[in-house]
């Protein structure tokens, strides 16, 4: 049987860099426009764009703060050892006999869960992840109990 050992973290598009620079251009555009403003006299709208820019920041850095997280998939000759992360802190620990555990891989329209049992013991993997990429994830899983 083939050892694996993996690290599944969520998909991201966006690194910080983008942000920032997206979050220059905004505080850009939101000062040009407010200055316009206050000229014209409608200077309560320049507090409803700052208090917008700073919902949008909470959002963000809620954002990097929450994706921060990982699954660890390891699997040997005797065991299935998942660990989940938050950070750098450990959420979650599960063990499951290699012989007598089995993967399961449900899908309902774009809504899927990846899910490793045992008898009376489940745990469901990667939970942060789209459809495709944990089908992905189940047969490499499966691929390796089997061999």
């Amino acid at each position: 049987m083939n050892s694996m050992n993996e690290n599944v973290r969520p998909y991201q598009s966006c690194s910080k860099s983008v942000f920032l620079v997206l979050g220059i251009i905004f505080i850009s555009w939101i000062s040009l426009f407010s200055i316009f403003l206050i000229v014209q006299g409608a200077w309560p709208v320049s507090i409803f764009l700052g208090l917008e820019y700073l919902i949008i920041f909470y959002l963000i850095r809620l954002y990097f703060k929450e994706k921060n997280i990982k699954d660890e998939i390891k699997i040997n000759q005797k065991e299935i050892s998942i660990k989940k992360y938050k950070g750098d802190k450990l959420l979650h620990s599960s063990k499951f006999n290699t012989y007598w555990s089995k993967v399961f891989f449900t899908k309902f329209k774009n809504k899927s869960k990846l899910s490793i049992r045992e008898s009376n013991k489940e745990t469901e993997v990667a939970t942060f992840l789209h459809s495709d990429l944990k089908e992905r994830l189940y047969f490499r899983i499966r691929e390796r109990l089997s061999s």
